[in-house]
C-alpha cells in the first residue's frame, strides 16, 4: 500500500491527544473515518480533528472502501468481535490494549489475521518510546552490567484514579476490561518488562479485591522469572492514599542500576556501583504512540515487520497477565 487510510472504532479519551492525531499527522498516513455509539460525540470528534467522516456503525467504519487499516479504541470487550470482522473484510488492524479480555480471545484474534496473512499489531507503544529505549540500550551495551533483578511499583490512590470512579469506568469493570486497572496499565508493564529484560519463563502471582468498591481486584502482586534467569519482583495497588503514590521500574546490574517511571517522562536515572550518577533528561513525544504509530505505517507501505507491538506479542501479554491475576480463560 501507498497510503495508510485509517478508520478508527470508538473515538473516547485515548483517541484526543494519545493516537488518533498521530494517524493523521504521519506521513503517508491519514484519519478518513470515526465510529462511536454517541451521534452527536461521533460529529463533534470528526469535525474538532479536521475528520471528513464519521459514524455511529462500526461496520460502516469496516468495510469502507476507501478505508485500508482499522484502529480498535473500545473497551477491551469489544476488541474479538471488531478484530475478526476486520479480519474477513480483509485489512490491517490496529487495537487498543490489552489486545482482549482473556488469552484465549487473543488467540482466536491473532489466528484470525494470520491466516489471512494480515498486518496485526496491539498498542504496547512504550517499545517505542525514548526513555524506555534508553534503558535498553544501556541494558544492551552492558553499562549496568549482568541483569539481576528487577523491580516494579506501581501504587495509586484511590481517591484520584478517575472521576466517578465506580459509576462510569469501564475499567474496573470485569465484564468490559478483564481485571481493572492492573489489566490496563500492568498489561503495559508486563510488556515492557519482556521488551527491555527477555522473555518470561514463569510467574506467581497474587491478586486480591481488598477495597472492595468495585469487583475487580486492586491490590496484585507478582514473582516473575525470565528465560535468562532474572528475578522480578512486581507491586500493583489501586486503593492506596496520595502520600504512598508510586511509579518506578528499577533494573538492578552487577555494575549498577536503572530507575525509571512507566507512566511519565520522569528522566532516567544511572546509577553506577561507585555510587556516581548520570540523569537523562526525555521527553515524551506530544502523542505518546505516534512514534509506534510512524513505524507502524511504515510497515505497512515497505512490507515489513519491525515492531516490537504484534499480535504475537499481545497475545502473549495477555497470558502473563491472566496468569498473575488468576483470571483464567475457561
Amino acid at each position: 500500500m501507498k497510503q495508510v487510510n485509517w478508520g478508527i472504532i470508538g473515538v473516547g479519551s485515548v483517541c484526543e491527544v494519545k493516537s488518533a492525531p498521530a494517524m493523521y499527522k504521519t506521513p503517508n498516513s491519514t484519519v478518513i473515518s470515526v465510529m462511536r455509539r454517541d451521534a452527536e460525540k461521533a460529529k463533534d470528534y470528526a469535525h474538532r480533528h479536521h475528520i471528513p467522516e464519521w459514524t455511529t456503525n462500526a461496520d460502516e467504519i469496516i468495510n469502507h472502501p476507501d478505508i485500508n487499516a482499522v484502529y480498535i479504541a473500545t473497551p477491551p470487550k469489544y476488541h474479538k468481535a471488531y478484530a475478526l470482522k476486520v479480519a474477513e473484510a480483509g485489512k490491517a488492524c490496529y487495537i487498543e490494549k490489552p489486545m482482549a479480555i482473556t488469552h484465549q480471545e487473543c488467540v482466536e484474534i491473532e489466528k484470525a489475521f494470520k491466516e489471512k496473512n494480515l498486518p496485526l499489531f496491539i498498542a504496547y507503544y512504550r517499545t517505542c518510546l525514548p526513555n524506555f529505549l534508553k534503558a535498553k540500550e544501556l541494558i544492551d551495551n552492558g553499562t549496568i552490567g549482568t541483569l539481576l533483578n528487577v523491580q516494579i511499583n506501581l501504587t495509586k490512590p484511590l481517591d484520584v484514579v478517575d472521576e466517578n470512579y465506580v459509576k462510569n469506568n469501564w475499567r474496573v469493570n470485569p465484564k468490559m476490561a478483564g481485571d481493572g486497572y492492573f489489566y490496563d496499565l500492568g498489561s503495559h508493564q508486563i510488556n515492557i518488562l519482556e521488551f527491555l529484560i527477555g522473555s518470561i519463563d514463569h510467574v506467581q502471582g497474587l491478586a486480591i479485591n481488598q477495597s472492595k468498591i468495585h469487583k475487580s481486584n486492586d491490590v496484585v502482586a507478582a514473582n516473575i522469572l525470565f528465560k535468562n534467569n532474572v528475578i522480578g519482583s512486581c507491586f500493583w495497588a489501586f486503593n492506596n492514599s496520595i502520600s504512598t503514590r508510586r511509579d518506578e521500574l528499577i533494573i538492578n546490574g552487577t555494575k549498577g542500576n536503572i530507575k525509571l517511571a512507566c507512566f511519565n517522562d520522569n528522566p532516567v536515572l544511572l546509577t553506577m556501583a561507585d555510587g556516581s550518577q548520570q540523569v537523562f533528561e526525555i521527553n515524551y513525544p506530544e502523542h505518546v504512540q505516534q512514534p509506534l504509530i510512524t513505524s507502524i505505517v511504515n510497515d505497512l507501505i515497505n512490507n515489513t515487520n519491525h515492531t516490537y507491538s504484534t499480535g504475537k506479542i499481545g497475545a502473549k501479554t495477555n497470558y502473563w497477565i491472566e496468569q498473575i491475576s488468576g483470571l483464567l480463560s475457561s
